[in-house]
């Protein structure tokens, strides 16, 4: 049986944004994990985030990042953002097109830091900015906390001083769905006045 957005372009946003909570919420969700792409001055660049929000009613993503690492350069020299989610059960591919900024000591930051847990906030605990060059393996967390040792909550708060929130603002979906029958794909902007959603061949 076909899926109601299959012929129905109207369900297609609900859909986008349905699968994009799930990943906020759901370890296993495939949409929990994207990949992002940034402009560096030699070209794009991608790694895989893990996705902490989904704002449907501000078409906004987010993820968390250390401050000292280069997606914050990227993204002050050329904000423009790109997303690529694909679920492999529902078959279903979404690109995302937006602009970032950077929330760092404020009162955004504030409060996904307390919800953070510990073990999450060791990441953030690094002696050096990521990317650092080392001649000897390492995970950069300082050797007391190294492996599988436990943070004091006391003293994973100094992680705090390197804890950033990228939000995305998001302009344009881009939307797949692969079917034996035949694929359908659809794109939708996001505008002011509310979504844009078009068929386009796939």
């Amino acid at each position: 049986m076909e899926p109601g957005f299959y012929n129905n372009k109207d369900l297609i946003l609900d859909e986008i944004w349905a699968l994009l909570s799930k990943g906020v919420k759901d370890r296993n969700e495939d949409f929990r994990l994207p990949v992002v792409v940034l402009n560096s001055k030699q070209g794009p660049d991608a790694r895989i985030v893990v996705l902490r929000g989904a704002y449907k009613e501000h078409n906004t993503l987010r993820f968390n990042t250390d401050i000292r690492s280069e997606k914050t350069e990227f993204i002050k020299n050329n904000n423009q953002i790109y997303f690529l989610f694909y679920n492999k059960e529902r078959k279903i591919q979404v690109r995302a097109t937006g602009t970032a900024s950077i929330h760092y000591k404020n009162s955004t930051t504030e409060e996904a830091w307390k919800k953070t847990q510990v073990m999450s906030r060791k990441c953030y605990l690094a002696e050096h900015a990521p990317g650092t060059i080392s001649e000897d393996p390492t995970s950069g967390i300082p050797p007391q906390y190294d492996g599988g040792s436990m943070v004091p909550l006391e003293e994973s708060e100094s992680g705090y001083d390197n804890f950033s929130i990228v939000d995305s603002k998001i302009h344009t979906f881009e939307w797949l769905y692969l079917a034996s029958k035949g694929h359908r794909r659809a794109k939708i902007e996001l505008t002011d006045s509310g979504p844009k959603t078009y068929w386009v061949t796939p």
